[in-house]
């Protein structure tokens, strides 16, 4: 890609705020996005696109893959040298990425001053790998509970759960009132999506799949316990098996399914798989997990999107990739992006904004996220192959083919020697 013939920006922060950017020579950024490949997002993200052409000049082409499909095309296109111009990853899929040499590092394209000014250090962290900003936080939130509103009424229940115990009272109240429901929309097939319900449901339990140090710690009273939740919600038709978060999503929207995890982006899933747009807004609810017991501190895992570049030649603070980031990241274009994907914008002017601050569903979601915690092991160099592992012997549990505890002992030693 060939430079631009102006600097567009005085800084990274005025252009964050007005998004104002300057004329240029025509150009064409290619951008790697699953997004695109979602009916939930091509249509916005196309016009962005397309206001992104009408200021300067610069067009945008998308190569839209599937959200588990990215990591692979990225290394795939690294060993070919056809990778695009700016891509779409998220915190705990980087470090598969991070050391591709093509990728750029924003404290050297940016400065690290000037992103400190438009993003908190918290959400700059989630681009971090190896000491080096190779992604910048787009949109963000927490991986955590909601509830659909109406299923519960159908049910009976007219207060959200806080404690695991009321909590399977309540599923159990679902799945006797509720005909051909499914009450919790646990995750029991596609390992990489296991994972987030396990790890989740540990930290509920009081337990950590991994020690302070690294260390596995899948057979722990408290991991057992959770692994044994979990079991019995299946065989309890509390959940059910070959259940993957978008059939999770299918069956809240439309109405089979009152509790299950999932990003902010859970109001657009239910709005567009339930036909019912806006109307369902008041149906989808995020809540607090429920705790052990009264006092405990609710949990979430972090979550969001993020942007990285690739190339030496678009390393540049006045390249068309830098520009299309500026403006993807500018407050007037990623808040209504943000709102339409019922997430929060990542930099400090969008979550400012008037219209995340009256957003009721959003307010409601960082309520809810009382203390998100870290996917410690998607940043692990063999993450992929830990959560293999976990995936197996979760659905080996959950299916009847092993108990619990042996299930977690056969997990503890295989992540042992794996690790």
């Amino acid at each position: 890609m060939r430079k631009l013939k102006q600097v567009l920006m005085a800084g990274f922060a005025a252009a964050m705020v007005s998004s104002s950017v300057g004329q240029a020579l025509a150009d064409e950024v290619d951008f790697m996005s699953w997004t695109v490949a979602e009916e939930t997002g091509k249509e916005i993200v196309g016009k962005m696109a397309a206001g992104f052409e009408e200021k300067t000049g610069n067009k945008v082409a998308f190569q839209g893959y599937a959200w588990g499909e990215m990591n692979k095309n990225y290394i795939l296109r690294a060993r070919s040298n056809t990778l695009p111009d700016v891509g779409q990853s998220q915190g705990r899929l980087l470090p598969v990425i991070g050391n591709i040499d093509q990728l750029q590092d924003f404290n050297e394209v940016i400065g690290r001053e000037e992103l400190l000014n438009i993003f908190d250090e918290g959400f700059l962290s989630m681009g971090e790998v190896n000491g080096k900003q190779v992604a910048l936080p787009w949109i963000t939130g927490t991986i955590g509970m909601v509830a659909n509103l109406e299923v519960l009424e159908k049910a009976g229940i007219s207060e959200v759960p806080t404690t695991v115990e009321e909590f399977k009272a309540a599923l159990e109240q679902v799945r006797d009132k509720v005909p051909n429901s499914v009450p919790l929309g646990l995750a029991t097939k596609n390992n990489n999506s296991i994972l987030l319900d396990y790890m989740t449901w540990v930290w509920i339990f009081g337990g950590d799949p991994l020690t302070a140090d690294g260390k596995p710690a899948v057979n722990s009273p408290e991991a057992v316990a959770a692994l044994e939740f979990m079991a019995d919600a299946v065989k309890n038709r509390l959940a059910a098996p070959e259940i993957d978060r978008p059939d999770a999503r299918r069956l809240f929207a439309h109405g089979a399914t009152a509790f299950y995890i999932d990003a902010p982006q859970a109001l657009s899933f239910a709005r567009k798989l339930s036909g019912r747009g806006e109307e369902i807004d008041a149906v989808v609810k995020p809540v607090k997990a429920p705790v052990l017991k009264e006092g405990d501190t609710p949990v979430s895992m972090q979550w969001g999107h993020v942007l990285v570049l690739f190339g030496d030649e678009n390393g540049k603070p006045d390249s068309a990739a830098v520009e299309w980031i500026k403006y993807l990241l500018s407050t007037d274009v990623l808040v209504p992006y943000a709102t339409d994907q019922s997430v929060l914008p990542a930099t400090k002017a969008g979550i400012a904004s008037e219209a995340v601050k009256s957003n009721t569903y959003l307010a409601d979601w960082a309520a809810s996220a009382v203390s998100p915690r870290r996917n410690s092991i998607a940043s692990l160099e063999n993450g992929a192959q830990i959560s293999d592992i976990i995936g197996a012997e979760v659905q080996a549990a959950v299916l009847g083919m092993k108990s619990p505890q042996q299930a977690a002992d056969d997990m503890q030693s295989k992540l042992e020697a794996a690790m």
